[in-house]
């Protein structure tokens, strides 16, 4: 009888076996070509994709000689770039040219060039959603320019162009753009999407020998639905993105509040929140921004740290917060009428009955809202020195 037992057990453990899969679907990393960015452009009528292709036998070695466009040199990456009449079909052309199958799990960076995004993004948006190996964490960036040429710098300081843009892009904002945010923004109500912008410099001053070519993050894309209608510089982004509550320890200079120079502030910490009221049809908004912070630099011949010039500070950096944040909110409003800041949800989220008789002519309502701000700022720490290094105590002004 005991022998049965172990038989019939000896059959069940070989049934078994036919069910297992073994290694039949197995991809050999020789055989993958990781793609960790990708640079999308428009070219007249044609699509042009430009994949940053891993070559992983050069990712441990130093320097960066030779162009980006080859496997020259000592890069860990080169450029694979092809048109077609569609953004698929340059992914079709592209695995043309490649020995190994393109894999784009690993991509966490897009770069649109500004003439792709002015004409829309919806299709390209399309496809980078339905197909499943592509990240809906992947950072979407717009390039003043072709953002190929973006993608082909140099960017000394990382192995592969794209995740510098990443690191810069983490170092502007907590919570960057992911393309998930994006196309939440684009499909939801009251609220219009932004992008950062980047763009393609040089490290060292012109004619100098050894120059490289860099990235820098150089404002924000302002979208209407799926479409670029401008781009706002550096300052004026800085101080929405503080607006949001999204800035990563800015740094902020204000005037001193007596004498002669410049003082500059960095806020550690910050948060904002939107406060919505509706009155006789006349809508206005609250930005109540909290911030805490410390005085990195004084450059000006004012005051010490007696408790009337703290209080000056304190009032010079809340007005210096609260006109620049007005500033641009003014330039969205009024030159591209896109909401940004997302006031339009937030009256949705605060007064939804209100919102329901005015989603349909938002478009019109907005650029006429009221908004003011309220700036709470706490700075703590002014450093070690009571006076400004290299000012003799006669020059010192005080109130």
């Amino acid at each position: 009888m005991e022998f049965i037992y172990k038989y019939r057990a000896v059959i069940a453990l070989l049934l078994c076996t036919t069910f297992i899969s073994g290694c039949w679907d197995r991809q050999e990393i020789n055989d993958v070509a990781f793609v960790i960015g990708i640079a999308v452009d428009k070219e007249g009528d044609n699509y042009r994709s430009s994949l940053q292709i891993a070559l992983p036998g050069q990712s441990g070695s130093s320097g960066s000689e030779g162009g980006g466009g080859g496997t020259s040199g000592d890069k860990s990456w080169f450029m694979l770039s092809n048109t077609a009449k569609s953004l698929h079909g340059t992914s079709i052309e592209g695995q043309k040219e490649l020995s190994r199958r393109i894999y784009y799990a690993h991509r966490r960076t897009m770069l649109i060039g500004e003439e792709l995004a002015r004409d829309g993004v919806a299709s390209m948006l399309d496809l980078f959603t339905r197909y499943p190996l592509n990240r809906f964490s992947a950072l979407p960036v717009v390039t003043k320019g072709a953002a190929y040429e973006v993608m082909d710098t140099d960017a000394p300081i990382e192995k592969f162009p794209s995740e510098m843009v990443r690191e810069l892009c983490f170092l502007n904002m907590r919570n960057p753009r992911s393309l998930k945010t994006f196309i939440d923004a684009i499909l939801s109500e009251g609220v219009d999407p932004f992008l950062p912008v980047a763009s393609k410099v040089t490290n060292v001053p012109k004619g100098w020998k050894d120059a490289k070519t860099n990235i820098k993050l150089d404002g924000l894309a302002i979208f209407k639905k799926d479409k670029l209608v401008g781009m706002i510089d550096k300052a004026p982004a800085d101080a929405l993105i503080l607006a949001m509550g999204e800035a990563n320890a800015p740094e902020i200079m204000v005037k001193a509040p007596g004498g002669d120079g410049d003082m500059f502030i960095k806020l550690n910490e910050n948060n904002a929140s939107l406060h919505p009221s509706i009155k006789a049809d006349k809508v206005t908004v609250n930005i109540e921004l909290y911030a805490k912070g410390v005085l990195v630099d004084n450059e000006s011949n004012y005051g010490d740290r007696r408790e009337n010039e703290i209080l000056k500070l304190h009032e010079a950096i809340r007005e210096k917060i609260k006109l620049d944040i007005e500033e641009g909110v003014r330039l969205v409003q009024g030159k591209y009428h896109a909401d940004i800041l997302g006031i339009g949800r937030s009256i949705h989220q605060h007064l939804p009955a209100k919102w329901d008789t005015m989603k349909d002519r938002w478009d019109d309502i907005y650029p006429e809202v009221e908004v003011t701000v309220t700036p709470h700022v706490l700075i703590e720490n002014v450093g070690v020195s009571n006076k400004p290094i290299g000012v003799v105590e006669e020059e010192v002004v005080h109130d």
